[in-house]
């Protein structure tokens, strides 16, 4: 095998492929790159077993062939290498690299070895705006929770419906549910769940040069299509937890405040707060909002008011400062409209005004209220 092509096309490629590589696998194989030189073009996989992902250009190959290359030190020598013309060549299981400066020579991994990746899938074909979708994705996988042994909520709930998308993430401590109007989405109902790597991996393969054209869901697989590049990943499988039961339905105490003022108030109160649990405290009252901290370990304590419009009895209610920080930032409105019970009930946190086509709230819940 042999093939030219520009240092800028190689790394781009390479650049596409590497997320796909695991950074120990129990197949040496999986730690490769598999190149395909063809009459016309030439193409990169890779893959965990998990996610696979591959890319190709068009190009002319001097030798068909297949071969595959340690990934991470061919990722790294052509990030170095000046701009200009590389040729990448295998003989006798050795894969050379040939640049205007020099010349690299690696162990090859025999090609027959590199685990087939799907070309396609059977399932349900959709066409979502690429921006929409990232929109989605970053407003509810980061309430993923982080332990693989609950895996359904290990991952992303997406469903497609025939008037829009939902998706909706939650770790038991925060819950966060974005439904989108999308006409013709799905003519019926579906629901997967996605990993939240595979969603973060897809909105990182998005570009101007390369739009998304394609998602096909099937049964245990979902394949995101690209200008130039393909991947194929696993979803998860099991029942997701019903998110309806759990969205309190009386909170009927509001409070409303300014995202522009209350985050770097948190921001600053968190830093003296307990670092095992981050506890600060809300109290609410006559339109103002106070929060404090305070530290029986280290001995600090901070305190400082944020105007707001709540017209209640006074309440207080504690929170881990970092999830409502989050929760805050995945916000775009500046007015915040929190909906409250009780002190050791969920918190509705919401934009004040839903923007068009879109509901989107965040359900957060309280730390008990002890001295940290």
């Amino acid at each position: 095998m042999r093939v030219e092509l520009s240092q800028s096309d190689f790394l781009e490629m390479l650049q596409t492929v590497i997320d796909a590589v695991p950074s120990k696998g129990t197949l040496p194989v999986l730690s490769t790159i598999l190149m395909v030189a063809e009459e016309g073009s030439c193409s990169l996989s890779a893959t965990d077993l998990e996610v696979s992902i591959a890319t190709s250009r068009p190009r002319e190959a001097a030798e068909e062939g297949r071969a595959t290359f340690p990934a991470r030190k061919m990722f790294d020598i052509v990030r170095e290498l000046p701009p200009g013309q590389v040729t990448v060549s295998e003989r006798e299981g050795r894969i050379t690299l040939v640049s205007s400066t020099g010349q690299y020579s690696m162990l090859s991994m025999p090609a027959a070895e590199f685990p087939t990746i799907p070309t396609q899938i059977e399932g349900v074909t959709l066409n979502v705006d690429g921006e929409l979708l990232k929109r989605m994705i970053s407003k509810s996988a980061f309430a993923v929770h982080p332990d693989q042994t609950r895996p359904t909520l290990a991952g992303v709930c997406w469903r497609v419906s025939p008037t829009g998308m939902m998706m909706v993430a939650t770790d038991g401590h925060r819950l966060a549910k974005v439904t989108e109007e999308v006409k013709g989405a799905h003519e019926g109902t579906l629901q997967v769940v996605v990993p939240p790597r595979v969603l973060q991996q897809a909105v990182k393969l998005l570009g101007p040069d390369n739009p998304l054209e394609r998602i096909t869901i099937g049964e245990r697989q979902i394949y995101f299509g690209y200008a130039h590049a393909d991947m194929f990943a696993r979803l998860i499988e099991g029942a997701y937890v019903d998110v309806d039961a759990v969205i309190p339905k009386d909170n009927d105490r509001m409070l409303f405040v300014s995202a522009e003022a209350l985050i770097p108030a948190v921001r600053r109160i968190q830093i003296l707060s307990s670092q095992q649990n981050h506890q600060i405290k809300l109290l609410m009252r006559d339109n103002e909002l106070e929060l404090t901290t305070l530290n029986r370990e280290t001995g600090a304590e901070a305190r400082e008011r944020v105007e707001a419009e709540y017209a209640d009895e006074p309440m207080e209610i504690g929170y881990n400062a970092n999830y409502l920080q989050e929760v805050l930032m995945k916000i775009d409105t500046d007015r915040v409209r929190f909906k409250l019970r009780e002190a050791m009930s969920a918190a509705i946190i919401e934009p004040a005004e839903q923007l068009d086509g879109e509901e989107y709230f965040c359900l957060l819940m309280p730390l008990r209220l002890v001295d940290s």
